[in-house]
């Protein structure tokens, strides 16, 4: 189950950056926004019912008006995680991974130095 943020207003012409690595869908429930992202080769003007899913940061949302409309109404819009509850189990499954993995080779590495320590005092003479 994805947990719905409450709508957001944007008033006429106000911006918003979004960060949206993760994952997330843009849900525009009124107004007009015009968006931006980077590496698209054009601008995007969403209305009212459009969604468009988000996978980079740095993407510009600014309130507008469609074009040919008369006036600017504020923009109203949600976002909404995309597959957060698996994107975090993933995360967590590679994050225990990883830690198990450097604790495997922790010990390695520490028994190794017991036996270069202990080969050493041999070699010497020592206990």
């Amino acid at each position: 189950m994805h947990h719905i943020s409450p709508a957001l207003t944007l008033l006429h012409q106000q911006c918003r950056l979004i960060n949206a690595s993760e994952g997330v869908r843009l849900e525009v429930c009124s107004g007009c926004l015009w968006l931006t992202r980077p590496g698209d080769a054009v601008d995007r003007f969403l209305v009212a019912g459009s969604t468009l899913d988000l996978h980079e940061n740095h993407v510009l949302i600014q309130s507008d008006r469609h074009p040919g409309a008369a006036g600017g109404v504020p923009a109203r819009y949600v976002l909404v995680p995309l597959c957060a509850s698996s994107v975090n189990r993933y995360r967590q499954w590679f994050k225990r991974l990883t830690n198990q993995v450097g604790n495997y080779v922790q010990g390695l590495a520490e028994v190794s130095t017991r036996a270069t320590l202990k080969s050493a005092r041999g070699a010497h003479g020592l206990r």
